[in-house]
């Protein structure tokens, strides 16, 4: 019956999305034009990508509120560390290109400290993860605002460059996003990471006893989500020319929300990065045709909370239909 109910929400995930798609399709034609195609996968490409890292954590039964906050500061720290490098001018690193590399390296370790922050505070402390998370959440914002003057601060070209970059007609984004899904099935399918967090989310205290470390894995994925986190903020500051310390306001919910319509429970143990990227796809494929119909921005925020409640109340019924 579980196995059952499982597969069914798998297919009613897909299979809404399709019907959405033929529905807007029928009601604005350009919706199924490569361009468009191309600039709904863009405009999901930031979410898409923290919702992997929000996907391992959902599964392990907690939850991440500071990635909005984790993507402004990481996306500024890296900004600000290529903006400095570059008018360095003689240098070597200015004239060598190493701004640029420097620049997102930074910007992926300040991502990497505020998840290895959030992770240790929810093992070791410790604290509930929307409590530990939450806390994140506010010194990460104010930290955005602390380096950048509470100005916005200028992308340097080389960065701008990339994230705009075309290989083979398709836009850089699109190409990293997928590159980071195949990865993420690939780790929680076929390695024993994966399989300890999906053992972690199911029964923490089995996982436990069965000689699975913890602490270890959920700072690993506490880590790799501010990690994520970060790579979304460049990819939003490459794409803007200007990366702006209130960016991500809210972003936390949209990422949240992908991985619940995608499939994933929020009691943790089941899920995948596949449902997630569909989850990401109905956010984007529902906010793209709501735009071309020039339907005000406040209703398509009910229109997305009301597809959140949706999908968690399918949740919620298939577990109490489960255990029958």
């Amino acid at each position: 019956m579980k196995q059952a109910l499982r597969l069914l929400r798998k297919l009613g995930v897909v299979v809404f999305l399709v019907v959405l798609c033929a529905a807007l399709a029928a009601k604005r034609p350009e919706f199924l034009s490569v361009d468009n195609i191309k600039d709904v996968l863009v405009q999901i490409s930031g979410i898409a990508i923290a919702a992997v890292g929000m996907t391992l954590v959902i599964l392990t039964g907690g939850i991440d509120l500071s990635v909005g906050s984790v993507l402004a500061l990481s996306g500024c720290a890296g900004t600000l560390v290529g903006v400095r490098l570059s008018g360095i001018g003689a240098s070597w690193m200015a004239t060598s290109g190493m701004c640029v590399p420097l620049g997102f390296l930074g910007a992926i370790l300040v991502g990497c400290l505020c998840g290895l922050a959030n992770g240790v505070m929810v093992t070791k402390v410790p604290l509930p993860p929307f409590i530990a998370t939450l806390g994140v959440m506010g010194v990460a914002r104010g930290l955005a605002y602390y380096i950048s003057h509470s100005s916005p601060v200028q992308v340097i070209p080389g960065m701008r460059q990339i994230a705009l970059a075309r290989p083979g007609g398709i836009p850089f984004p699109i190409i990293l996003m997928l590159a980071i899904y195949l990865f993420g099935w690939l780790a929680l399918r076929h390695t024993r990471f994966g399989r300890n967090v999906y053992a972690i989310g199911g029964n923490e205290e089995s996982a436990r006893l069965s000689g699975i470390m913890i602490h270890t894995s959920k700072i690993w994925v506490y880590t790799l989500t501010g990690a994520l986190a970060a790579v979304s903020g460049l990819i939003v500051a490459g794409r803007l020319a200007w990366m702006m310390p209130q960016e991500g306001d809210g972003f936390e919910l949209d990422v949240i929300a992908a991985v619940v319509i995608g499939g994933t429970s929020l009691a943790g143990g089941q899920g995948s990065v596949a449902g997630t990227l569909l989850g990401a796809l109905i956010m984007g494929v529902v906010r793209n045709g709501l735009n071309l119909m020039a339907v005000d921005y406040n209703v398509q925020k009910v229109v997305i909370g009301g597809i959140i409640i949706a999908a968690v109340s399918v949740d919620v019924f298939a577990k109490r239909f489960g255990r029958r």
